[in-house]
Order: C-alpha cells, then structure tokens, then sequence
C-alpha cells in the first residue's frame, strides 16, 4: 500500500510539473533561509555552555550607586575582590582574573608582527575552562615569564616546521616595553561560542599588592569571575557579599554593591559598550527567530494554497476512488504521502544549499559557527523531526479537504470549497501580506535612520580627517607633530587622548544641576594640545580659543603630578576651559571667565554643540582642556583631499624616524565613525534581504489563490465576454478582489510595525520620525507586486475564448 502511495504521489509531481515546480522552490526557498536564521540563533544560544563548570561560573558587575539618578554599572572590579570572597565565602570555589583583547606579537616574517586575541588569565583558569590540553604542561605555571598557551590553529600556521614548547617570543606593545614570553603548551582551538573567544591564553601570576582589597574604595579594575559551588543560592550569596562590603569599606563616601552575572547570559544580556570584545544580543535572537518561524509559515501557507488551488483538477480523481472502494483513511494517507514528498524534496534541496550559503554566512559573521547541522548530529535529527512534523499538519488541511466530498458531488466536478476553504486561503494570503508589509516597513524606517545618522551634520567636519591609533608617545610626540605639519598635504594636526568613536573624553565627573537641587549632571572632559579645535574645524560662539600666546592654557600635567599632586590639582581648578553651548545652557553659563560651580577650570570660550559620542547617546555637557605634553593619545590629522595617499607614505617615513619600534597604525575618521552602526547596517541588510525573500514567497502563494480563483469563476468569465465585458474591466473585476486582501494586510500591518521598529529607534537618542508615508510607500510596493503576482492568471482567464468554458452548457 506505501509503496502504491509512493508510486502515485511521484505520478502527480511530475504530471503537473509548473505547480510541482512552484511548491517545491517555495519550500526550498524557506525552509533553507529558515535553517541558516535557526542555525545562528541556535548558535548565539550556546555561548558559554560547553563549559563543564558553566552553570556556576559568574561575571562580577560593580554597581555604582553614588548618584541616585544614574546608577552606573561595570563588568570589572577591584583586582583585589576575587581573593578576598575566597577567603571570606566558603561558597567561593575559586575565582579568575582574565579579559580578551587583541595584540601583536613577533611571529612569522612580517616586520610589523601578526595581530592575534589572546586571553590573559591567571592560572586558576585551568580551574574555571576545561580547556583540552594536545602538547606540553601548561597547566604548570613557568615562572619568570608571562606563560603562553597556543592553540592548533596558530601552531599550524607559525610554528608548522617544528616544536614550540620551549621557545620564546616577543609582543609590540602601544605602551611600555616589549614583554618575553615562553610557550609551555598547546591547546585545541578555543571554540567560537564564548565570549572569550581568543587563539592563545597569556598566563601570568600577581604579587600581593595586587590581591589586596582597599577598604578606601580604590584600586585597579579588571574582569574576573569566581566558581561557586553547585547548589549556592546567587541571591542569598549576593545579598552577603554586598552586607560584607559595606562593612569592609564603611565610611567610604562611594555608594557600591556587586552583582554576579551567570557566564551564560554573559554573550547576549550584557550591554557594557566597550569592555567587552565579544558581545550579542538578545532582542537579535528574538527578532531572528521570528524570522524563522515566520519564513516557515509562509512556506507552508504557500504548500496549502497551491495544493488546494489544484483540488478542482482532482475532485473527479476522488469521487473515482471513492466509488471503487476507496476509504476517507486511505485518500487521507494518499495526501499526505504527497505532501511528505513534497517536503523531503525540498528539504534535501535546501540542505544543499543550505550548505552551500554556510561559509558565506561565517564570512558575513566574521567567526565560525560552532553548531551547525553538519557538526552536530542531534541537532539535524531534531530537524528532522520537525519537517516530518510540519509536513504532516501542514498537509492534512488539503488531505481532509480533498477526501471529504462526497462520491457524487465530487463526480459531477464540484469542488464545494467555495466558503469555509475560500476564507481560510483568503485569510492566508493576509497572514503572508501582513508579515510582508510589517517587514518591508521595518526595513525601510532601519535604511532611513541609518541614512539619517551617516549625513547627520556632527558639529565637526569629519571627511578627510585622519586618525593615528592611541600608543605611547613618550617625549616625542611634539616633536613629531611639527614634523608632520611640514608635509605637503597636512592643513592641521593634534594630540590628544579622545578622538571621534573613542568614547566620550577621558574622563567624566559628576557635577551638581544648579536647576535642580539634589540632582546631578554628568559632564565630560576631552583633553588635547591646544590645535584640537582648528584640527576638527569647531566653530566658536563667543569668548576664545586656546592659543600658544596664553602659556597657562595649556598644562604639563605629567610634570606637574610629578612635582606636587597638590599644585596640580590646584592648577587644574583655573586652568582655560572650552565649553559647548549645551554645557553653557546646562550650567547657566553667561559670563565667560568666572569658574563653574563644583567644576575644574574656568570657561575662556564657548563652542558649537558637537557630537563626542556616537548618535545613540544623548548629548551631555562636555568641556575641553588643553595639555602642551600627551605622552599617550592619538593623533588626528586634517589632510587636503587628493594628498591622502602622499600623506600616508610620508607619515610612514615620519613614524620610522620617531618610533621605530612601534607600529604605524591609522583609520581615517569617517570609517571609525561608520564602525560604530556596524551591528545595525548587518540589521539592515538581512531586514533587506528577509523582506524580499517574504514578499516573494508572498506573491507565489497569491499566485495560487489566483489560479483557483481563475478556475472557480471560469465559465462566469465566459458568461460576461458573452454579453460584452472588455478584457480591462475582466482583469480589473479579478485584480480587485486581490488588491483587498492586501489593502486589508496593510491595515493590519502598519500599527505592528510602528510598535516593534518603533523600540528598535528608542536606542537612538537622535531619530527620524516616521510619518504614513513609509506607510503608503510599503503598501504601493505590496499591492505593485500583487498585481504581478496575480497578472498572469488575470489577463490569461480574461483573454480566454469563452467558446470553450461554456461549451459543456
């Protein structure tokens, strides 16, 4: 009996080709973008879970309570913090000190080094990662260098031709001198699904001071995580800690408690800018799995409409069946083969492409996904699982419609599907629409604020502005700005410790609102040489710029510090400052020269309002200092157009002279700033591409609605040629009804969208406003492509020869 089932159902594919066809590019087409969307969202799920230990293992987040009105929370703490719970907590399995970041070290041949992530730890990881050890004892610590723990990756590519245990290498640092250090093992590759992604761990051990906790409230910062033991109740725990500390630094003007983050939730529920390398989102996955339901479902209303859109061709099949015998059980279970068929085929297709569009996904990432289909046995076979699922419920409607005719209404050709099945498919094509509209609206309200921020006028000019990376100076760097103001092409320079997407300053501090008592503002200090402003090309308002003529505007603070922290700190109290108008506002500022309440420096000049930071945060009162001796900062540099190239080289030169043992590295500011919308242009782009994928798989299911409807109402299309209709009026009179679904799609839609992208702009603290504009622009590209989805059926039925589907009459 199967094998029969097989045998016809593959009769029926290939007896109706174009619709097979149809059917089965539909399903491909969704089932494998569904796949991928899963394949990442199931990815982004497993951070942090391969760890055996992973369930007790937390991040320590310092809450600074000082302020009532902004509470200020961190993912480090004080060094001294992870030591002291040890000992204090019995709780406290062990603790780790350890962070991610990129260096560069002397390996292979090129002159500048190799960039490479590292994970700096202490040797109590080995405790907290089950890291799997291939070659060497790393887990015995060498002293007298940092430790240096490789991976296979980066064996076979700098170390191919022999062992490395042993030898020594060197880093190129920004700051500092060059550190030695020894590798004492090698490791299989850290897996891409943690937060601590990196291709080596740098061990090292610390001395006393740094295990100390100060009850003052000072001290290093850093990440660090403790193990607790199985069964510890975070909550109780946390509450202790906290009571602990407040009696460890009682006394202390600082308002501080601790909470501690499950390592789990570390990749998508943190929201800490830059302190953390690897970070998702969760609202993401929320939003991508939605789009994979959603690619599915339409899918799957696509199988049902196009199946039920060819049921008047097989209604006589069934009342054949069903008079030699054939039980309700039996067509039931022929259907479904059908439909089964139909998924499998599609399926194993869209496995095929699913594996082809995988590396380009990775590509598209930036790193590797870990679980995937072909790497993980249990999760194909659950996917499995679920196609077979859906290929059964989404065939059964077609199957219990089509064998529930009677013999003889099904003889006589009657489909009897014309209310209760019409509105459901009716009802589908809304649901497709609906879904097509609300994502096309999204898409477009994402392109528009994009397009927003990228033109949006910053208070500063940021084309041909050129930024030399942060490193260490020393007392060189004066020097070498002269020498780089001497380039043909170079219109301006400047040191300074802050450039545009850096942040907001190098400092902040919080400051009484005179318009508030009790309340206060946070403002923030940008220091530079004195050139800062002409290199930006900030405009002033009123009052003046720093100047070389007036020797207290700019401060030697190194040496100052060095001398007496005392006169430094007096001298920092009337030091020239340059305000923005919004920070005069903020603070009642109206007369220059005066000092500011509870604020260092007195305002000489007042600027144009200028964006320091990026456009999802608010503008905050801002003030700039100037220092005549930055021995670490960046340089920016305002090049002509139509010079970069020539610049660049001579700069080069420059840099070798001065610092021959550091790394000339540069990005031109416009790139810096456009890096900051990196994750919401990768938004924008998959909103493009989702939307488009929708709307197609959209309009092949209005395809099938069309060509039921064409062949329901074919002998009254006949009927009106008869008395005289035109072929325009026809097509109208068929198109109408078409164009309603998705008018009443749009209705439905408009408000989902508005709602959802409406908190995706709420991140923005500069936004477009959406008007019904974007709303009528949606709509017109749905009801355009409706048509063209609907137009050849349309125009086919109303060119018909009516001598033909009326001559059984």
């Amino acid at each position: 009996m199967i094998k029969n089932y097989i045998k016809i159902a593959f009769r029926n594919l290939q007896r109706n080709r174009v619709y097979s066809l149809i059917n089965i590019a539909g399903l491909t087409i969704g089932m494998a973008a569904c796949l991928l969307v899963a394949t990442v969202v199931i990815d982004d799920l497993s951070y942090d879970r391969q760890w055996k230990n992973a369930d007790n293992i937390y991040r320590v987040i310092t809450v600074d309570n000082s302020d009532k009105n902004l509470v200020d929370r961190s993912p480090r703490s004080f060094t001294g913090l992870g030591p002291s719970l040890k000992v204090n907590f019995p709780e406290v399995k062990g603790y780790c000190r350890m962070v991610n970041g990129e260096d560069r070290y002397k390996l292979g041949d090129n002159r500048d080094g190799v960039s490479i992530v590292a994970l700096s730890a202490e040797p109590s990881v080995w405790n907290m990662l089950d890291f799997s050890v291939v070659h060497g004892n790393p887990k015995k610590f060498v002293p007298g260098y940092p430790n240096l723990v490789i991976t296979e990756k980066i064996r076979k590519q700098y170390f191919a031709d022999g062992n490395p245990i042993g030898k020594t290498i060197t880093d190129i640092p920004d700051f500092g001198k060059a550190k030695t250090y020894i590798i004492t093992g090698i490791i299989k590759d850290i897996p891409s699904n943690t937060h601590l992604r990196a291709d080596m761990l740098v061990l090292n051990e610390h001395d006393a001071d740094y295990n100390q906790l100060n009850k003052g409230g000072f001290g290093t910062f850093t990440s660090q995580y403790i193990l607790l033991k199985p069964g510890t109740s975070v909550k109780i725990f946390s509450a202790k800690v906290n009571k602990w500390y407040a009696q460890f630094t009682k006394g202390n003007s600082r308002n501080v408690s601790y909470e501690f983050q499950p390592m789990t939730d570390v990749y998508l529920k943190s929201d800490f800018g830059g302190y953390q390398r690897v970070q998702g989102k969760i609202s993401n996955v929320y939003i991508f799995s939605g789009i994979a339901v959603l690619l599915l479902i339409i899918a799957c209303i696509n199988f049902i409409n196009l199946t039920t859109a060819r049921a008047l061709k097989r209604i006589a099949e069934v009342g054949i069946r069903k008079v030699l015998g054939a039980a309700k059980a039996d067509l039931i279970a022929q259907f479904l083969f059908e439909s089964i068929l139909f998924f499998v085929i599609s399926f194993a297709i869209g496995i095929f492409v699913y594996s082809i569009l995988l590396n380009p996904v990775e590509n598209y990432l930036g790193y590797k996904l870990t679980l995937t289909l072909s790497r993980n046995i249990g999760m194909f076979s659950a996917i499995c699982g679920v196609v077979l699922l859906v290929s059964l419920l989404t065939g059964l409607y077609p199957a219990l419609l089509l064998s529930g005719r009677l013999p003889a209404t099904a003889l006589k050709g009657n489909t009897g599907v014309q209310q209760g099945s019409g509105v459901l498919r009716k009802a589908l094509v809304v649901v497709q629409f609906t879904i097509s509209v609300a994502v096309l609206i999204c898409t477009i309200v994402v392109q528009k604020q994009l397009k927003f921020i990228i033109n949006k006028d910053l208070g500063y000019d940021k084309n041909n502005l050129l930024r030399i990376n942060e490193t260490d100076l020393g007392t060189s760097g004066d020097a070498f700005k002269q020498e780089v103001l001497k380039i043909a092409g170079v219109e301006n320079a400047s040191i300074s410790t802050w450039y545009p997407s850096g942040g907001g300053g190098f400092m902040t501090t919080m400051v009484d609102d005179p318009n508030q008592k009790g309340n206060k503002i946070q403002a923030t200090y940008i220091k530079a040489d004195v050139d800062l402003v002409s290199t930006l090309k900030l405009q002033l308002q009123k009052g003046r710029l720093f100047s070389n003529k007036f020797g207290n505007d700019a401060l030697n603070s190194d040496s100052l510090m060095q001398k007496s922290m005392e006169k430094f700190e007096e001298a920092q109290k009337t030091q020239p400052v340059l305000i923005t108008a919004y920070t005069a506002q903020a603070f009642n500022i109206k007369e220059l020269n005066k000092p500011i309440l509870n604020m260092r420096g007195i305002p000489v000049g007042i600027i144009k309002d200028f964006n320091n930071e990026s456009l999802k945060i608010a503008m905050s009162p801002t003030l700039i200092v100037a220092d005549n001796k930055i021995t670490y900062g960046s340089m920016l540099m305002r090049v002509q157009p139509g010079s970069q190239k020539q610049v660049l080289t001579n700069v080069d030169k420059l840099w070798k002279q001065f610092f021959p043992g550091k790394i000339f590295e540069y990005r031109w500011v416009n790139d810096l700033l456009q890096e900051q919308y990196k994750a919401d242009n990768k938004l924008q782009q998959l909103f493009t591409l989702f939307s488009f994928l929708i709307a197609f798989m959209a309009c092949m299911g209005l395809f099938g609605l069309a060509t039921f409807t064409a062949e329901q109402r074919i002998k009254e299309i006949g009927i009106r040629k008869v008395l005289g209709a035109s072929v325009t009026s026809i097509t109208t009179l068929l198109s109408i009804d078409f164009v309603k679904l998705v008018l009443v799609a749009i209705i439905i839609a408009a408000p989902i969208a508005w709602l959802s992208i409406g908190k995706w702009l709420q991140t923005y603290a500069y936004r477009i406003k959406p008007d019904i504009g974007l709303v009528f622009i949606s709509g017109t590209i749905a009801v355009v492509m409706a048509l063209i989805a609907v137009g050849y059926h349309t125009i086919k039925a109303a060119t018909a020869n009516p001598v033909k589907s009326l001559k059984s009459e």
